[in-house]
């Protein structure tokens, strides 16, 4: 069974750029409340269960995957070099954008939040 969100995980965490301003804020479906917010973080959340798409002798091969990546930073061009960074690994893995996403400052938090949705294949490994 593939775990696409530690395939992205793991794809993130090869880009020098995003751990250099991330470090390890990168987390999964939420940030905790107890998480340093003064510094940029990264949340991954999956918008639907993996979709089987790819199928040869009756047997899946491959499924299709769908996230919302979410950027958090009180420096907007921060939040947009790192989006540009992961939209460069996501695309290595052979996820693309899709349109809709979240481009907004909150005044409540003071962070800008720049959230992107992708959508990729991963061929299932059998465990």
């Amino acid at each position: 069974m593939t775990d696409g969100l530690m395939v992205i995980y793991n794809q993130l965490i090869s880009n020098e750029v995003i751990v250099s301003l991330c470090e390890d804020r990168i987390k999964f479906y939420e940030y905790p409340e107890t998480g340093d917010t003064s510094k940029p973080f990264i949340v991954i959340d999956p918008l639907d269960v993996p979709v089987p798409t790819v199928y040869a002798s009756n047997e899946n091969h491959a499924n299709e995957y769908l996230y919302q990546i979410d950027v958090e930073s009180t420096n907007r061009l921060q939040v947009k070099e790192i989006q540009a960074e992961i939209k460069k690994e996501l695309k290595k893995l052979g996820f693309g954008q899709l349109k809709d996403g979240l481009d907004e400052y909150f005044k409540e938090t003071k962070r800008f939040v720049d959230a992107r949705r992708y959508r990729g294949l991963l061929k299932e490994e059998v465990l």
